[in-house]
């Protein structure tokens, strides 16, 4: 059973988080952060970078789930964001003249995932109550949206998430619960090996204080999960416990986003670079 809030009902629609215990009592440990350096999110995680009014020309129709629920979009903003629905709406690479401007099916995503994708799509955040609440902190709709933009290529959205886990990590002073471990380090549907969101996630187990959490809860942790943290943490330099590496612009985009080819850092980084020459 997942862990929750006290208070909360357990039932499909709870959000699901793991509060952190102190070592001296058996409440809640509810300290304050570090200050973070500079703000959430870093540009690269924002949305598409094209003028708004070469976003809103085609609108195109996406079915998504057994269901075949119905999202109108625009096929410019789509093709702005991902690689992969650039593709399918380019009639050079696709089966049919039409395809330009087809209804394209996408029946094993979650509808509710995908409605957080478009949001990304057209605001370049994710602030939504279901996502980065403080109070009720959801993990899993947080790594099921990472995983939708991974398998359509929308590179800022999951730079979008990684920001969003940090953020709400440090407000709620919380950790993913045993089953999102399992969904992150999982065979079946897990992040993929070398993502960011895994080393994100092993991360906050590393530096927050976690301990009598991992050993005493009730479920089982993911085996992979855990064979990573304790290797983190034999391997992991003194000097680096006196900051998380999540709260700083510059080791968060280097160690947790995900970028294009040839591109090491998010464009922030780089105009703060040039800004100093």
């Amino acid at each position: 059973m997942p862990a929750i809030h006290p208070g909360d009902s357990n039932n499909n629609n709870t959000t699901t988080t793991t509060p952190i215990r102190s070592n001296t009592s058996s409440r809640t440990f509810h300290s304050t952060p570090p200050p973070i350096e500079n703000s959430y999110p870093c540009s690269y995680s924002r949305g598409p970078k094209p003028p708004t009014r070469s976003l809103f020309k085609t609108p195109l129709t996406i079915t998504v789930g057994p269901a075949s629920q119905a999202f109108h979009v625009h096929r410019e903003a789509l093709i702005a964001a991902s690689p992969f629905f650039a593709a399918c709406l380019n009639p050079a690479y696709a089966f049919r003249e039409s395809a330009a401007n087809a209804t394209i099916h996408l029946p094993a995503a979650r509808a509710v995932d995908f409605e957080f994708l478009v949001q990304w799509i057209y605001t370049g955040a994710l602030d939504h109550e279901e996502l980065d609440a403080a109070d009720h902190p959801a993990y899993f709709r947080l790594i099921r949206l990472w995983l939708l933009a991974d398998a359509l290529q929308v590179e800022g959205c999951k730079n979008g998430v990684v920001d969003a886990m940090a953020r709400v990590a440090d407000r709620s002073n919380s950790v993913p619960t045993p089953d999102d471990t399992r969904t992150v380090f999982g065979p079946d549907e897990g992040v993929r090996e070398g993502a960011g969101l895994r080393a994100l996630v092993v991360d906050l187990f590393a530096w927050k204080k976690t301990d009598q959490l991992v050993e005493g809860h009730e479920d089982s942790w993911d085996e992979v999960f855990m064979r990573l943290l304790v290797c983190r943490l034999k391997r992991m330099d003194p000097k680096e416990k006196g900051k998380a590496p999540w709260r700083t612009d510059g080791e968060r985009c280097r160690l947790y986003h995900e970028h294009t080819p040839g591109q090491s850092t998010c464009g922030v980084l780089e105009a703060k670079r040039w800004a100093k020459k």
